[in-house]
């Protein structure tokens, strides 16, 4: 299967109840690098569910498009609507999600893994690294809502946000928003 003519799908990702990912490479790209497209479907909805899915997903591509040039957070490569269907291209990140890393720590029991200091390690730096990827993203006046293990990606030992789906995107600071 071809999206725009020029993504051509590798296989599914994941699907949900409005929609399906894909992982794709781009025909139109030197190396026909990878990539993942998201694709939003609303058969039969209502008009007010399409206006308010159409307004979700412009705003999940307007802010992958602002926070896309931080290493942690995937590039929005494109967005288009076609035959009342909504696509987002983005970046692929290659990778084990931290739901599949923590399994597989469990799975191992190595009794080196089990120290507390080792323990203490894994989780301080776990939460270093995902605490500077919100810090990014809250300083953008955008906050995530839908932070989960599925949801963080480990490329070359840094973990990588993606799902922006739930974003809500602030009219006014974060720290003023808080005080109030």
């Amino acid at each position: 299967m071809i999206f725009a003519e020029r993504y051509q799908i590798i296989r599914p990702l994941a699907q949900g109840g409005f929609g399906k990912t894909f992982l794709a490479c781009d025909h139109y790209l030197p190396g026909h690098p990878q990539c993942v497209i998201k694709q939003l479907f609303l058969a039969n909805a209502s008009p007010e569910i399409l206006k308010t899915a159409q307004r979700l997903f412009h705003l999940e591509a307007e802010t992958l498009y602002k926070l896309g040039t931080h290493p942690q957070i995937p590039t929005l490569l494109a967005h288009f609507e076609h035959s009342g269907e909504f696509y987002l291209v983005q970046e692929y990140i290659p990778g084990p999600s931290l739901q599949q890393e923590l399994v597989q720590l469990v799975q191992l029991k190595r009794p080196a893994a089990s120290s507390l200091s080792e323990r203490s390690h894994y989780t301080c730096t776990l939460l270093q690294d995902l605490l500077s990827i919100l810090a990014f993203v809250h300083q953008q006046n955008v906050i995530h809502r839908d932070i989960k293990p599925a949801n963080l990606i480990r490329r070359h030992h840094q973990l990588v946000l993606i799902d922006f789906g739930a974003v809500k995107r602030l009219t006014q600071p974060l720290t003023q928003s808080l005080t109030q």
